[in-house]
């Protein structure tokens, strides 16, 4: 990337990055341009099928910070399947992964954040377990390494102060969670734009 370029960044996922963006925004202010669909992104067919219409709406990337995991994993008993299957899952991310590649090589993936240990799993609402976004997660990872992905390891960060960064519902991140999600994506970015990174696990303290 020309020094002179500022690149333009796009972060795709569910409403974490929603959370997370305009603090990313602000701490790469002039650094780089960041970019990201209005709407929540969903589980990752949702994305497959947006995706092509959010780079003509936003403009082709130079890098994408990009997840799916929570929708997909989570159990919802207004939806068929409850569960999206985890092999569904995959490819589906596996199909994103090259629609992406087709506009930019620079692809960043961010695993899936946890739930809080004693947030209650129902049957008659939104759920998830904590094993089960770990199964996504080792899948997507999986991929990513054999595709040569750099990884942002949310899901480590805010399990390691899984009190201090999740809301009152045990799912979404509070002000801490998102400003310390934000400086690591940042961080991850500020590398991947200066080419000091490589295709293997990344995880930046956010102190």
């Amino acid at each position: 990337m020309p020094k002179s370029h500022v690149p333009r960044v796009l972060l795709v996922g569910d409403s974490i990055r929603v959370s997370y963006q305009p603090l990313v925004a602000e701490l790469l202010a002039g650094k780089a341009e960041i970019v990201g669909p209005a709407d929540n992104c969903q589980y990752a067919l949702y994305t497959l099928s947006s995706i092509g219409r959010w780079i003509g709406e936003l403009g082709a990337p130079d890098i994408v910070h990009w997840n799916n995991g929570l929708h997909d994993c989570g159990h919802n008993p207004a939806r068929y399947p409850v569960q999206i299957p985890l092999d569904m899952y995959v490819r589906n991310v596996e199909l994103i992964l090259r629609q992406l590649r087709q506009w930019t090589p620079n692809v960043i993936w961010a695993t899936t954040t946890p739930v809080h240990p004693d947030r209650p799993f129902r049957s008659d609402e939104w759920s998830w377990r904590n094993e089960e976004i770990d199964e996504y997660n080792a899948a997507a990872l999986e991929l990513m390494k054999e595709d040569e992905v750099p990884i942002n390891d949310l899901h480590r960060l805010v399990w390691d102060n899984i009190s201090q960064y999740l809301s009152e519902d045990m799912l979404h991140l509070n002000e801490p969670g998102r400003q310390a999600s934000a400086r690591v994506v940042a961080r991850v970015l500020s590398l991947h734009c200066k080419g000091s990174i490589d295709a293997e696990l990344i995880y930046t303290r956010s102190g």
